[in-house]
């Protein structure tokens, strides 16, 4: 028979082994765990290059075609999974330039008449480029009172915060099924605007009611819009 402290040893050895095989089970299970998620990040890592590799190559391909914008969104779904894959951001912005200069349209401003008519319709988020060239001679001769000549409406005054005689655009839009007039913007010589609503685009000088302003200036735009009938 054993005696009782030997009795005593082996309770301990079998309660330390009870509770050292366990513990035991739970490192190997974790080192187990470990292990698969480093290879599961292998195979997302390898995903994402596929992803990548062949997001590019549908890129390219619709922009063989033509097809700018297309392609511009394949680019811009590789920036969503990997925002520093080398060449990607400059690609985007070449087509930017492409899909700016692919659609144009000139035209004429008279100032005898202030406003175009409609110069196109523009799209909410969509960047448009205007260039313009020429002078043209400023005549005026009216009275106004201490308070200035009135910038209530750019329509058909003076446009707030715009050099008298720079030329700029406005966009005019629906809100709720009423007309909304957008904040004048100056173009000048050149501008690259992006509209924050869908609209018609007006271009005109920023000139007073009452001028007898004459003279044309030459416009281009380019980008997203579509020309519409004056």
């Amino acid at each position: 028979m054993l005696k009782s402290k030997n009795f005593r040893k082996v309770l301990f050895l079998i309660g330390f082994m009870g509770i050292a095989f366990p513990a035991q089970a739970v490192l190997a299970q974790g080192s187990s765990k470990k292990g698969n998620v480093k290879q599961l990040n292998i195979q997302a890592d390898k995903l994402r290059d596929s992803f990548i590799r062949q997001s590019a190559e549908i890129a390219r391909k619709y922009s063989d075609a033509g097809d700018y914008e297309k392609s511009k969104e394949m680019l811009e779904s590789i920036l969503s999974i990997k925002k520093d894959v080398p060449g990607v951001k400059a690609m985007i912005d070449q087509l930017d330039e492409k899909m700016i200069s692919s659609n144009s349209a000139d035209f004429e401003i008279d100032a005898a008449r202030n406003w175009s008519g409609p110069a196109g319709l523009v799209a909410k988020g969509r960047s448009i480029r205007i260039q313009a060239t020429g002078t043209y001679d400023l005549i005026t001769d009216i009275k106004t009172g201490v308070e200035g000549l009135p910038e209530k409406n750019p329509m058909k005054e003076l446009a707030s915060g715009i050099p008298v005689g720079a030329l700029m655009g406005v966009v005019l839009s629906q809100e709720k099924g009423k007309p909304k007039m957008g904040k004048p913007f100056k173009i000048g010589e050149k501008v690259e605007f992006t509209p924050k609503d869908d609209g018609v685009l007006m271009i005109g000088l920023n000139l007073p009611p009452g001028h007898q302003s004459k003279g044309k200036v030459k416009v281009r735009i380019s980008g997203y819009f579509r020309r519409s009938s004056n």
